[in-house]
Order: structure tokens, then C-alpha cells, then sequence
């Protein structure tokens, strides 16, 4: 759901308060056996199919920017029963983590698997040094209900407003960054 309509994150193309509204999202959260892991060459038809799937989310230029990305961002997929339902890409600058891209198969949504997904991104950049992580969105002056959930779902997760921009774009007039400390890395 990450920018899905502009697409793209600023990473790098190589290398790798709640309301109601939160609250509401958080109720309707209910759980599956999914199996997460990093996500290989093979995975890229499954990605793309989800994609596809979310027109509401990724228009024409998030689907071109996400074909160009997807193979090059770090990244991880979730699995039920053995077939992709869901996938997130990651980037670091420094101590800066962002989550690029996310999708989630429409008949998966809210059964926690993109939670698992972010939490999942969250622990490799942690392992890399990352100590905040980002999120660039649709922004809240542009009154469009799928990214009233969008947004909703980050905020569930931790995440924070960070800053608001104005934009020339037309498929993004307002960009909404979020972001969400992560805490130190444990030893255990």
C-alpha cells in the first residue's frame, strides 16, 4: 500500500496518536497460518499478480515503478498454504530505514498478514543499524477511502505523522511520510 499512486520509494534503485479509525482497524485484525521469508527471483510473477490485483492502490506508474523495483529492494514474502499472498521491499540510508512497497492479496486483507510483513522489515533493517523507519503515503487532504485504511494500518503498527508535502504530481498532490522508532536490537 506504500505509495501505490505514484509508486516508488527514494530508495536507492541498486543494492538493496491512534484515533478511532486505528482502533476500529485493530479489531477487525484476526490471524492465519502464514509463513514469512525473504523473498527470491521466483517470487517476482506471485508480487506482481497481487499488485495487479490492487488497482484502488497502484495505478499504471506505481505497477511500472514497482516492476523496475521489485527485483532489485530487499525483501520479504508471506505465504499461506504455500502460495504468496502478500510482500513488502525495504531500503536503508544510514540510520533511516523506509518501506518501499507493500501488497497484500485482497482476500488476505486484514488477517494481520501485513503487521507480519512490516515487523518482518523492521527486524532486518534493526540488524543493519536502522533506528527509524519511514513510510511515504497518500496524503490525508486528498479524501480517498483506500488510503483511509492505508494510513489507518500504519498508525495501528506504530507509526507516526512525520511530515506533509505538497506536490505537482497529480497521482500524489500530497505526500505523508510516517515514521515509527524502532527499538534497540537485543541480544537474547
Amino acid at each position: 500500500m506504500a505509495r501505490a499512486l505514484v509508486g516508488g520509494m527514494t530508495c536507492p534503485q541498486a543494492g538493496a496518536g491512534p484515533n478511532s479509525q486505528t482502533a476500529e482497524y485493530r479489531t477487525r485484525v484476526t490471524t492465519d497460518s502464514v509463513e514469512l521469508r525473504l523473498k527470491t527471483v521466483d517470487d517476482f510473477d506471485a508480487a506482481m499478480a497481487i499488485a495487479l490485483s490492487l488497482p484502488e492502490w497502484f495505478n499504471d506508474l506505481g505497477i511500472e515503478q514497482i516492476t523496475e523495483a521489485l527485483p532489485q529492494q530487499a525483501g520479504a514474502v508471506a505465504e499461506v498454504a504455500g502460495a504468496v499472498v502478500g510482500w513488502v521491499t525495504w531500503c536503508s540510508r544510514g540510520d533511516i530505514g523506509e518501506i518501499a512497497w507493500i501488497a497484500v492479496s485482497p482476500d488476505h486483507h486484514r488477517h494481520g498478514i501485513g503487521a507480519r510483513l512490516i515487523e518482518f522489515a523492521e527486524d532486518r533493517l534493526r540488524v543493519s543499524g536502522v533506528t527509524d523507519v519511514q513510510v511515504e503515503t497518500l496524503g490525508e487532504s486528498v479524501d480517498y477511502e483506500p488510503y483511509e485504511r492505508t494510513r489507518a494500518f500504519y498508525r495501528a503498527n506504530g507509526f507516526r505523522d512525520f511530515k506533509r508535502v505538497l506536490t505537482d504530481n497529480p497521482g500524489m498532490p500530497e505526500s505523508l511520510t510516517l515514521q515509527k522508532p524502532l527499538s534497540p536490537q537485543t541480544d537474547d
